[in-house]
C-alpha cells in the first residue's frame, strides 16, 4: 500500500467516523492525511469509493487483530475458548473506535455500502466452539449460534458505544470499577447466558 494511499485512509476513517459520508469534507481529509486532492480521485475514483475503502479496511484491520485469538481459542475448552474470543474482540473494538463510528454512520444509512451478512459469513471458529460447547452441554441446546453470536456482537459493540457513558449510571456499588471489569462483568453474562438458566433443585 502505497504511503498517500494509507495515510488517506487513516485519515478517511477518523473524517467519516466523526461526520458520516455526507458531513465530512474532502478537504478536511486532505489536510489531515498531509496530500493532495487529487490523491483522493487517482486512488479511489470518489468521496464515496475512499468511504467504502476506508470501511472495507478498518473491518479488515479488526479482523486481522482478532483472527490469531480466534484461531488459539478454538483449541480451548469451549467455556474458556469462548471468554478468550469475546475478550480479544472487546479489546480490538476498543482499538478501534473510528470502526465503531462508522458503523454507526452505515447504520443511519440503512447499511447501504457494505454487502448484507449470511450466516456463511460468520466465524467459523466460533461457530465450532459453540457448537462444541453445545454438545458437550457447557452451552445451551435451544440457542442457535446464529443467535447467541448476535446477542453477543450487539453487546460488545453497544459497550464500545455506551461505554463512556457507563459511569453516569451506575450505582454507587459498581462505580469506578474500571474497563477492564466492567468488561469482565460483561462477558460474564454473556457466556451464563449462554449456558442456560440454572435447573431448579
Amino acid at each position: 500500500m502505497t504511503g498517500s494511499r494509507a495515510r488517506l485512509l487513516t485519515a478517511a476513517a477518523e473524517e467519516f467516523a466523526q461526520y458520516g459520508l455526507r458531513g465530512t469534507r474532502v478537504q478536511a481529509i486532505v489536510d489531515r492525511a498531509g496530500v493532495n486532492e487529487r490523491m483522493i480521485y487517482h486512488h479511489f475514483g470518489s468521496k464515496e469509493g475512499l468511504y467504502k475503502a476506508a470501511l472495507e479496511d478498518q473491518m479488515a484491520a479488526l479482523h486481522d487483530a482478532w483472527h490469531p485469538a480466534l484461531q488459539r481459542a478454538a483449541a480451548l475448552p469451549p467455556y474458556e475458548g469462548m471468554a478468550m474470543a469475546l475478550t480479544a474482540l472487546a479489546e480490538a473494538l476498543n482499538r478501534q473506535p473510528a470502526l465503531v463510528g462508522l458503523w454507526l454512520h452505515e447504520s443511519l444509512n440503512d447499511w447501504r455500502t457494505l454487502p448484507q451478512p449470511s450466516a456463511d459469513a460468520l466465524p467459523s471458529e466460533l461457530q465450532e466452539l459453540y457448537e462444541r460447547g453445545q454438545e458437550e452441554g457447557v452451552f445451551r441446546k435451544d440457542c442457535p449460534f446464529e443467535i447467541a453470536h448476535g446477542v453477543a456482537m450487539s453487546a460488545l459493540i453497544g459497550g464500545a458505544i455506551l461505554g463512556p457513558r457507563g459511569d453516569a449510571v451506575m450505582s454507587r456499588q459498581t462505580a469506578g470499577i474500571g474497563v477492564e471489569k466492567t468488561r469482565e462483568l460483561t462477558l460474564g453474562q454473556l457466556l451464563d447466558g449462554m449456558t442456560g438458566p440454572t435447573q431448579a433443585v
